[in-house]
């Protein structure tokens, strides 16, 4: 057997980096919108305030634009944000979904909608959005790797978790850390299936 196994607690790890780069991606999103539109107004009070005091005036911000504006999906976006920080999974995939209901193709809520349910262990409905990202774009290789980790370690389907693998593979991303991942996994799974009897 080879030393290549990874735990699925490393692939856990991964997969939250791989959503964390997302929400860096997000927040900076929002960061730049906030500066060509700031309809969302935050007020903020003099004199020294606690990093969490802000970041619940913050949201408590966000949510009052959205009870004013339940279709408003940039405040959406941001409160799902937050809540990801704050690893409150299931109200971060609330307002992911909420965004889904009014943007049925927006992969970015489809993604982070995906994690937050890998992460509160709902992985078929985990596995459910990342392939309706796949059909909306099959070239997206991280939903190929999310689909490929869930596979091999929580739903115990070896071949579709080596498929996606493979997709990676033809894929070609420029990340070599990942490809060297992608590499590694299928080296440990061919090494697991030849010691199967």
């Amino acid at each position: 057997m080879s030393n290549s196994f990874i735990s699925p607690s490393a692939m856990q790890k991964t997969v939250a980096f791989m959503a964390i780069l997302s929400l860096v991606a997000i927040f900076s999103t929002s960061l730049w919108s906030r500066v060509q539109d700031p309809s969302i107004i935050v007020e903020t009070r003099t004199g020294p305030q606690s990093q969490d005091q802000a970041m619940m005036a913050e949201i408590t911000a966000l949510m009052a634009e959205v009870d004013r504006n339940p279709e408003n999906v940039q405040a959406l976006k941001e409160l799902a944000h937050f809540f990801m920080l704050m690893e409150a999974w299931d109200r971060a995939y609330a307002f992911w979904n909420r965004i889904l209901a009014l943007e049925p193709e927006n992969d970015l809520a489809l993604n982070q909608a995906g994690f937050s349910l890998f992460q509160l262990e709902r992985y078929p409905e985990a596995v459910e959005l990342f392939e309706s990202l796949l059909e909306i774009d099959p070239g997206n290789y991280r939903s190929h790797f999310n689909l490929a980790i869930i596979f091999k370690y929580y739903l115990d389907d070896q071949q579709r978790a080596v498929d996606h693998f493979k997709s990676i593979l033809d894929i070609n991303p420029d990340d070599e850390q990942l490809l060297n991942r992608v590499n590694a996994e299928l080296a440990g799974s061919e090494s697991s299936t030849e010691n199967q009897p």
